[in-house]
């Protein structure tokens, strides 16, 4: 019985250690390329960039997402992949996987540019998951790991906050307590 308990002690230690090199990676909109600015004011008929940018992260080769606007915000929207190789599989809209042709291991790092044309509608660009890989970023060991969207973009509006915060609500930890009273 205890070689059993053991066993089952050591598999639910190394378990964890399958994981990927990124258990933190966040990805975010910035209108300044790592300035951390999460909201844009251009003027009326003006164009601006915004930055699909990752942090928090070891390295990584591989990141999938899909990019959100809000309609009528802007027009003649075009994107850029700016990781080494220019590797992409899709379409920003639909679901886009950017990959590197080699490892990534900067953080922050902007991943992709959208060139925006200001048409005089706030709204939104949001990071949103790909269809068929949902948040998927592979490191550089060729493992899955997954992806917290920290901030969207707000273009004259606040951003929207993203999931990034703490899995467990500080609410909920009274009724953890009390569960071993």
């Amino acid at each position: 019985m205890r070689t059993l308990l053991a066993f089952l002690l050591v598999v639910a230690i190394a378990v964890p250690a399958f994981a990927g090199d990124n258990p933190a990676i966040q990805m975010y909109v910035d209108f300044e390329d790592g300035g951390y600015v999460h909201r844009a004011d251009p003027a009326m008929y003006t164009a601006f960039d915004a930055f699909f940018m990752v942090d928090t992260f070891v390295g990584f080769t591989t990141i999938s997402f899909m990019v959100g606007n809000t309609p009528g915000m802007s027009t003649l929207v075009a994107y850029d992949n700016l990781l080494p190789g220019n590797l992409a599989i899709g379409a920003y809209e639909t679901g886009i996987t950017l990959a590197s042709t080699e490892c990534m291991t900067v953080a922050p790092l902007a991943v992709a540019v959208g060139h925006y044309f200001y048409l005089n509608v706030p709204g939104d660009i949001q990071i949103l998951d790909h269809p068929e890989f949902p948040r998927w970023v592979v490191d550089c060991n060729d493992q899955v790991d997954y992806y917290c969207v920290l901030i969207n973009g707000g273009v004259h509006q606040d951003p929207i906050e993203g999931d990034c915060g703490s899995p467990v609500e500080n609410s909920s930890w009274g009724g953890i307590k009390a569960l071993y009273r």
